[in-house]
């Protein structure tokens, strides 16, 4: 969580929504993927009958062996105009209209079929499959219930049932069915994938992976079954494995954005940022109306130090959904990183317009408030969000600050404990905390809080200032002078970074624009500033392997992971 700072005030951190793994977002529609596309076609044995009908009937049954779908409509209609009565051939010529989309006629002629042989199982089934089509899924579920009803023993209609069953919410029912299909059929690997999707949704990882695995065994080259099976892995925290599987996906179906942005968000959590961006650079061009791969991506940048981009993708994300929460949020957040507390301000105000009860938009607003030294305003914000989410601890410790900061002393000190008892490894509120109780003379208590402060967080510079003022106040001028310098060390090393953070983004603008050279002279006064800065060494990276230099840009990728392990080099050609 970054921390935001004034002139050397007390730091404010400002609360990001996390990014939003796209599954979350398939969950109501998940089963739009489990689409399989068989037609059980239900042709009998023929007899040696030379009969005209029968001649046209076996035609139109070669036809659809051979995907000679005009073929076999011709001669099954030629069938049926010399035997009208034929339910065979009214679902034979049925399962050809619907491979040409015809599914009004199809629906008609599996109604024919059952109309003259209302025991034919197959007719129900495949008058489900075009009832699918036309979106009327309750009569296709009648339809499935009653080829099971007459083919109890069929799996392909305890399949079909289950998907509907899956695609309405009834996600039980749905695995009890294709149980009964993998029982009845275990080397059907629709099956077999249906059920592992099912158990994906309720949240069983483990047997999902089971079945997904059976499913790639039986089909290796289901790219659905490869994404499901990735993001099970990723459940369970087997990154490396879900990488492998997600990776497999966009192999085999590399014009899914869907499958791009799981990629990129299974990447950046095992810290693969250069790649995650890459990934996430094409879910976007391949979901153009799709809001989140932008959402992701500006995360990205702003953790590769490239805030002025990372503001263009939150921007994008939010032209294609205004009421994209998410995306509000962390175009506030980084404005508020940039210091730009007007910007912050317009939309944490609009992010609460539309939002009423969202709290952290709230504590963000008032973050932006008080940094405009609107205390008044902040105050309000902090009471709502605090209103909202009484657990929330930024609220209860940024509200102690603009207290102490207007001299209430007893009701900042009271904010502050309940921040730090909502979150007992909250280091900046035990130390702003320390230096309230040193104001009102508890110099043991202070003491104490300080201590606890730079226990957590060494580089406090605060927290060391702070706690020089009460070992001065205690009469140990040596302990004094000795946090009093570290306090100096830190604060000078931290005015590097910002600087060098706005060097690093103007080079990564230069570097967008072509301008490598600059870029380069950009990055490397960021270095000279602060050494160890490791988005300036990533971009640095970057920059060399624009220049062809892979020995410079490989030292500098190297320096950027030591320095910060969710910066990894990207792969070659998506620098």
């Amino acid at each position: 969580m970054p921390s935001l700072k004034r002139k050397g005030e007390v730091p404010l951190p400002a609360r990001a929504l996390p990014r939003l793994h796209s599954v979350h977002c398939l969950l109501p529609t998940a089963y739009c993927l489990l689409l399989t596309a068989y037609f059980s076609q239900a042709i009998p044995q023929t007899t040696n009958s030379t009969s005209a009908s029968q001649r046209h009937y076996e035609l139109g049954a070669a036809a659809l062996q051979k995907r000679d779908w005009t073929a076999a409509i011709r001669e099954l209609q030629l069938a049926l105009k010399a035997r009208p009565q034929w339910a065979a051939a009214h679902n034979a010529l049925g399962s050809a209209l619907m491979q040409t989309s015809q599914f009004d006629e199809a629906v008609k002629e599996f109604r024919q079929a059952i109309a003259q042989d209302p025991d034919l199982a197959p007719a129900y089934l495949n008058l489900g499959r075009a009832l699918e089509r036309r979106n009327d899924l309750d009569q296709a579920i009648k339809c499935y219930q009653n080829a099971v009803r007459l083919e109890p023993d069929w799996a392909e209609p305890h399949d079909a049932l289950g998907f509907l069953l899956g695609h309405r919410g009834n996600l039980l029912g749905a695995k009890s069915e294709f149980e009964v299909a993998i029982k009845l059929r275990p080397d059907s690997a629709d099956a077999h994938y249906h059920l592992g999707v099912t158990h994906y949704l309720l949240h069983d990882y483990p047997s999902a992976t089971s079945e997904l695995d059976e499913a790639l065994r039986l089909a290796p080259s289901n790219p659905d079954a490869h994404y499901y099976l990735g993001q099970a892995y990723h459940e369970q925290g087997q990154m490396k494995q879900a990488i492998d599987q997600l990776q497999t996906a966009v192999k085999l179906q590399p014009a899914s954005g869907q499958f791009q942005n799981a990629l990129g968000v299974a990447l950046q959590q095992e810290g693969d940022s250069a790649d995650a961006a890459a990934a996430f650079r094409k879910a976007t061009g391949l979901m153009p109306n799709d809001p989140e791969p932008h959402n992701n991506l500006g995360l990205i940048l702003l953790n590769q130090g490239d805030g002025d981009n990372a503001i263009r993708e939150f921007k994008s994300a939010l032209k294609l959904n205004p009421e994209y929460l998410a995306a509000g949020n962390n175009l506030g957040l980084a404005y508020l990183q940039k210091a730009q507390w007007e910007e912050a301000i317009a939309e944490y105000r609009r992010l609460t317009a539309i939002a009423p009860d969202y709290a952290e938009a709230y504590y963000n607003l008032a973050v932006a408030l008080k940094e405009k030294e609107d205390f008044d305003g902040a105050t309000a914000a902090l009471r709502r969000a605090i209103e909202l989410d009484p657990s929330l601890p930024e609220a209860h410790y940024t509200l102690g600050v603009v207290f102490w900061q207007q001299g209430e002393l007893d009701k900042a000190a009271a904010e502050l404990r309940a921040a730090a008892e909502a979150r007992p490894n909250y280091e900046q509120a035990h130390s702003v905390l320390g230096s309230v109780l040193r104001q009102k003379g508890d110099l043991d208590a202070a003491q104490a809080e300080l201590q606890t402060a730079l226990k957590l967080d060494p580089q406090d510079a605060g927290a060391h200032q702070a706690l020089g003022t009460v070992y001065k106040q205690k009469g140990n001028t040596t302990a004094a002078s000795e946090e009093f310098s570290r306090s100096e060390e830190i604060n000078k090393a931290k005015m590097n970074v910002q600087a060098a953070t706005l060097a690093t983004n103007t080079g990564a603008n230069q570097l967008l624009e072509g301008d490598v050279d600059g870029a380069i002279e950009k990055f490397r006064a960021a270095l000279k500033l602060a050494p160890d800065f490791a988005p300036a060494h990533f971009q640095l990276g970057i920059a060399f392997l624009r220049k062809g230099d892979s020995a410079q840009a490989s030292a500098e990728f190297e320096k950027a992971h030591q320095l910060d392990p969710h910066l990894r080099p990207p792969r070659q050609g998506q620098e």
